[in-house]
C-alpha cells in the first residue's frame, strides 16, 4: 500500500482550512472555486500535482522519509469527499447563492480541522464503508 508522509497530509488539511475559512469569512465563491480546482487537480493527476504537498516540501527541512505516514487510499477518499462538497457548493453558489452552499463549505472546514486535531471523519466513513462491503460480500458464506 502506498503511503503519504503526515507532514504533507497536514499541509493539505491546513490549506483546506485556510481557503474554506477565508471563503466563508469573505463570502467568496472565487476562493471556493480555487479550493475545488486545487483538489480536482490533485485527484486527477495524483499527489505530485498537489500544491499543498509541493509547498510543504519546499518549506519544510524535515526528512519526510522518516515521517509517519497515511495511506494514499484514505487521503484520496477524503480528498474526493472534499471535492464533491466544494464542487457542489460552487455550483450552488454560481446558480443561486443559496446558504446551503456555505454549509457544505463549512463541512469541509470542520472535517479538515478535526483531522488536524487528530480525528479523521472521512476515515471513519471509509472504514464503515469497507466493513459493510466486506459483510455484503461474505453474507452468503
Amino acid at each position: 500500500m502506498k503511503e503519504i508522509p503526515i507532514t504533507l497530509v497536514r499541509a493539505n488539511q491546513l490549506m483546506l482550512i485556510g481557503l474554506t475559512l477565508l471563503a466563508i469569512v469573505f463570502q467568496s465563491s472565487w476562493l471556493v472555486g480555487l479550493a475545488f480546482v486545487i483538489i480536482a487537480v490533485s485527484l486527477l493527476f495524483g499527489p505530485s500535482a498537489n500544491i499543498a504537498f509541493q509547498t510543504a516540501k519546499l518549506v519544510t527541512k524535515k526528512d519526510l522519509t522518516k515521517d509517519e505516514t497515511e495511506a494514499v487510499q484514505l487521503t484520496r477518499f477524503n480528498q474526493s469527499i472534499a471535492g464533491v462538497l466544494l464542487g457542489t457548493a460552487l455550483i450552488v453558489l454560481v446558480i443561486s447563492g443559496h446558504w446551503f452552499a456555505w454549509l457544505m463549505v463549512g463541512m469541509v472546514t470542520v472535517a479538515a480541522t478535526a483531522a488536524v486535531m487528530g480525528y479523521c471523519i472521512g476515515c471513519f466513513f471509509y472504514f464503515q464503508m469497507k466493513r459493510l462491503s466486506y459483510k455484503w460480500k461474505n453474507r452468503s458464506s
